[in-house]
């Protein structure tokens, strides 16, 4: 797509005058095609200045998505080398489900400027505004059983951090089981969803989702939510950002699946989570109790002792700090 072709040109020299002549000699088309796609870009939220005679800029701190841009920042084997970016969706978990994942390789992903119906743990709807965050699903199809599943929440939690502290001048943590926060409001909500086949109770495949706000904080959650430009002011960065996650979760997971390191991603994990030695409520499905959280097991529950001192292993449910 043209506009597509024209805000790669823009971002590869963001912050630089390209003059429409060549944009248009680059790409074979005249300058009227290329002053209608750039208005279109702008209506998208591209923050792109004309300066008359001299050409166009995108700005510094403008955050489009670009699929060029994110594939040119990957250093993966796998993981976004195939990927779809869509304008708005309503899941890019749902909608990666409803594609036939069979004919799709390992790795592909699915990236939207926009989600109508972002979906979080426990049937929770996860906000996410157009231009303001990072919104995508990976397929993976690891060999592992259903019950090993709740680890990928673990490794694309430990990647996420590592990306967003390899970025941003931030240190975040990790609220159990798939939240990140910073400063004690969500920066990031994973969800993570395995299909099985029912003849050997393996892993067909699971998708994990992303979501990292990246931009303004709606006024209805800005008290429980923050997002990677309120906590560092670097705004300007989403292609970066996206391509970053995808490097170090697809480094999480082959240390995981290929490389034996679980105790290693455990570990990460554990070193994260501002709840551990912490009293909590723990909230169930058939009951709510208080206990002080000890640590995570090898399947990544939390492990935690109630006021009886008897030890617990919460395997589903949330927790929230007393």
């Amino acid at each position: 797509m043209l506009k597509e072709k024209i805000l790669y040109i823009l971002e590869k020299n963001k912050g630089k005058l390209v003059t429409g002549g060549e944009i248009a000699r680059e790409l074979g088309v005249s300058r009227t095609a290329v002053w209608k796609a750039v208005a279109l870009l702008r209506e998208e939220g591209n923050e792109i200045e004309s300066i008359p005679n001299s050409g166009y800029r995108l700005v510094d701190n403008s955050d489009g998505l670009s699929l060029q841009s994110i594939k040119d920042n990957l250093r993966t084997k796998k993981f976004g080398q195939n990927m779809e970016l869509l304008k708005t969706v309503g899941s890019t978990n749902q909608y990666l489900k409803e594609q036939d994942t069979t004919a799709l390789p390992e790795g592909h992903v699915v990236t939207a400027d926009e989600q109508t119906a972002g979906k979080g743990r426990l049937g929770r709807t996860f906000y996410s505004p157009i231009h303001s965050g990072i919104y995508l699903s990976c397929l993976l199809k690891p060999r592992i059983t259903f019950a090993e599943t709740p680890f990928l929440t673990i490794c694309a939690a430990v990647a996420v951090c590592r990306a967003i502290e390899g970025i941003f001048p931030i240190k975040v943590d990790i609220k159990w089981v798939n939240d990140i926060f910073y400063q004690g409001k969500k920066l990031c909500g994973i969800l993570t969803e395995a299909f099985i086949t029912a003849e050997m109770q393996s892993v067909d495949y699971a998708i994990v989702g992303i979501g990292v706000n990246t931009g303004e904080v709606a006024e209805q959650v800005a008290d429980i939510a923050t997002s990677t430009y309120i906590a560092s002011g670097i705004r300007g960065v989403r292609n970066i950002l996206a391509a970053e996650i995808l490097n170090q979760l697809e480094q999480v997971y082959l240390d995981y699946t290929e490389w034996e390191k679980k105790q290693e991603i455990l570990s990460a994990y554990a070193e994260k989570l501002f709840v551990m030695g912490k009293q909590v409520e723990v909230v169930g499905t058939k009951e709510c109790y208080s206990a002080k959280v000890l640590g995570v097991s090898e399947s990544g529950a939390l492990i935690v002792k109630n006021g009886e001192g008897k030890t617990i292993h919460v395997s589903t449910g949330e927790i929230r700090l007393i």
